[in-house]
């Protein structure tokens, strides 16, 4: 293939994916040595190992972040993964997805994300706890999966975050407006009993058994 078909092809992908794979590039038929040549002139700049964004496009403080959640599945392109019928269940999820949301005082990284069975990331600022997430429980944000604010303040209470960070997330969530329904039915389908008592009396202020 030609540098210009290479150049068009890497130019097109930035603009669909921003942060792109050397696998999605390969599917496009541009080469590992190709991209390690665009790097070298100075054009790519390697994200992560595997993952890369155009020199002349500014980064952002999520660009690891998404290279990371593509690397988990590195051929597929956004549009398929972001469909309903292809859902994997790989999310951005507690505290990570929390500050995204902008509720609670929580920092973006140490990453972390969700996904339905044991997974590992070979970039130390992220962890995978294994958990099953509905689609349902997820929107698309800035080209990444983020629980919503209800399965967020759900897991915050699963990965043992300070209670008080919880209560001031829940604080903020609930002024952005939160399905109370949905995040009843997700402290009792979620939390194991030795939890759900913790979590009704931290997200409701109730019992176990109270009415909500």
């Amino acid at each position: 293939m030609k540098r210009r078909d290479n150049r068009a092809i890497i130019n097109e992908l930035s603009a669909s994916e921003r942060v792109f794979t050397t696998s999605q590039a390969k599917r496009l038929g541009v080469t590992r040595d190709a991209l390690a040549k665009a790097c070298a002139a100075g054009n790519l700049v390697r994200v992560v190992h595997g993952a890369y964004r155009m020199a002349g496009v500014p980064p952002t403080e999520i660009d690891e972040l998404v290279a990371i959640w593509k690397l988990t599945k590195p051929a597929l392109f956004f549009h398929e993964r972001a469909s309903r019928e292809l859902w994997d269940g790989i999310v951005v999820s507690g505290h990570t997805a929390a500050s995204m949301l902008g509720i609670g005082d929580f920092y973006l990284s140490p990453y972390r994300l969700t996904a339905p069975y044991r997974m590992r990331s070979n970039a130390s600022s992220a962890t995978f706890v294994t958990r099953r997430v509905e689609r349902k429980d997820v929107s698309f944000s800035e080209g990444l999966p983020v629980t919503m604010p209800e399965r967020t303040l759900v897991d915050l209470v699963l990965d043992d975050e300070d209670p008080s960070l919880v209560n001031d997330a829940l604080i903020d969530a609930r002024e952005k407006g939160v399905d109370e329904a949905r995040l009843e039915e997700l402290v009792r389908s979620e939390c194991k009993r030795t939890k759900v008592g913790m979590a009704m009396s931290l997200l409701f202020g109730k019992g176990l058994n109270d009415e909500v």
